[in-house]
């Protein structure tokens, strides 16, 4: 077979068998071999693989064909195959994927999801709460340096494993979205007190435009949308450059309230946007200990879209944005009963976004 081919296959997690119409293997690479017996030179020694492939070799199968085998062993994982046309010639290929390794890494996702839930929440919540008495308690009596360091050590893991049982919490299972009626200026107000210690320690003014101005309503849930709002600021100002400036700004467009943080001279790889919207995920670095794990934005994009929402990183010649939006006017789930003051009340917001979309549109229209 051709060298660029074999050269290419042996860098591939997935099994691959590269067989002659009549069956014989001429090339197996070394995930194929840990999955299935092979031998060059050899009809495919699993049985249901070599009939499989003599019944593709005879037209007998429509192809791509799907089928399943059993590793060889005392316990053995189950492997999903597919025998396709080979990418020259007239030969064909089986490519083979170990779905019980995926399993196994989805299930333990889901015990370490539920571990967290059972036997770490309680604790990570009396952290939280009782943290506060403790800090007051050890300034009160002339702590030494070593003791100040371990609190603030206490307090930077009390918050860190806040995040991670929030996460938990929002993948665990659905979060519930209450149908509340939340002015944006107050709930970014209070994020933005949150994470300013983060930008002074990295020296990042964060400038504010629009905050103030006449904003509608949103609604759903205070406490998720406060931490989803947190972890967009947070990780916005964690990727911008130390000195730097982010311009946030907060503007009505049609039905939704679009909040954009802009970073000025930075530019975002397409794998460092992945690794932002992926939990622990890492961006591009060429040292292992300047790699950015954390929650990223994981959390955030989650909260939105129970909420109807979205965060995204947009990126020019001239710097990088972070974008999210919010549904206003009224809630993004309707199915709660509403009363008819509610009802009143999303009447009136919706009414006022409708106001302000024809205002906008008579004025392009005189311009």
């Amino acid at each position: 077979m051709n060298e660029a081919f074999r050269l290419l296959f042996d860098q591939v997690k997935s099994g691959v068998v590269w067989v002659e119409r009549s069956g014989i293997v001429r090339y197996a690479n070394k995930a194929a071999v840990q999955m299935t017996p092979v031998m060059l030179g050899q009809q495919m020694m699993d049985p249901v693989a070599e009939r499989t492939v003599k019944a593709a070799g005879q037209n007998m199968l429509q192809l791509p064909f799907q089928f399943e085998l059993t590793t060889q062993e005392a316990h053995p994982d189950s492997i999903r195959a597919v025998v396709i046309k080979a990418p020259v010639g007239n030969d064909l290929m089986v490519v083979m994927n170990n779905v019980s390794e995926e399993r196994w890494y989805s299930q333990a996702l889901e015990n370490l999801i539920g571990y967290i839930e059972a036997e770490m929440e309680a604790p990570i919540n009396l952290l939280a709460e009782r943290l506060p008495t403790v800090i007051s308690i050890a300034q009160k009596q002339q702590p030494t340096p070593e003791l100040v360091e371990l609190v603030q050590n206490a307090k930077d893991l009390s918050q860190k494993l806040g995040k991670l049982r929030d996460l938990v919490s929002i993948f665990g299972q659905s979060s519930i979205v209450r149908e509340e009626r939340i002015m944006l200026p107050d709930l970014l107000r209070a994020a933005l007190a949150e994470v300013m210690p983060l930008a002074t320690a990295r020296n990042i003014t964060v400038a504010t435009e629009g905050i103030q101005g006449e904003l509608p309503a949103i609604y759903g849930s205070t406490h998720w949308l406060s931490k989803a709002l947190s972890e967009y600021l947070e990780q916005s100002i964690r990727s911008a450059q130390s000195g730097g400036l982010i311009e946030l700004s907060v503007h009505a467009v049609g039905t939704r309230v679009m909040v954009r943080a802009s970073n000025k001279g930075l530019f975002v790889s397409n794998h460092e946007r992945r690794s932002a919207f992926a939990p622990f995920g890492v961006g591009d670095t060429a040292k292992p200990s300047d790699a950015r794990k954390g929650i990223g934005l994981a959390l955030s994009q989650r909260i939105l879209e129970e909420h109807g929402g979205s965060v995204r990183i947009e990126d020019d010649f001239d710097g990088v944005d972070f974008v999210l939006e919010i549904p206003a006017g009224a809630p993004a789930s309707q199915d709660a009963q509403l009363s008819v003051e509610q009802a009143q009340r999303y009447a009136r917001d919706m009414a006022q976004l409708m106001a302000r979309s024809m205002s906008k549109r008579v004025k392009l229209d005189e311009n």
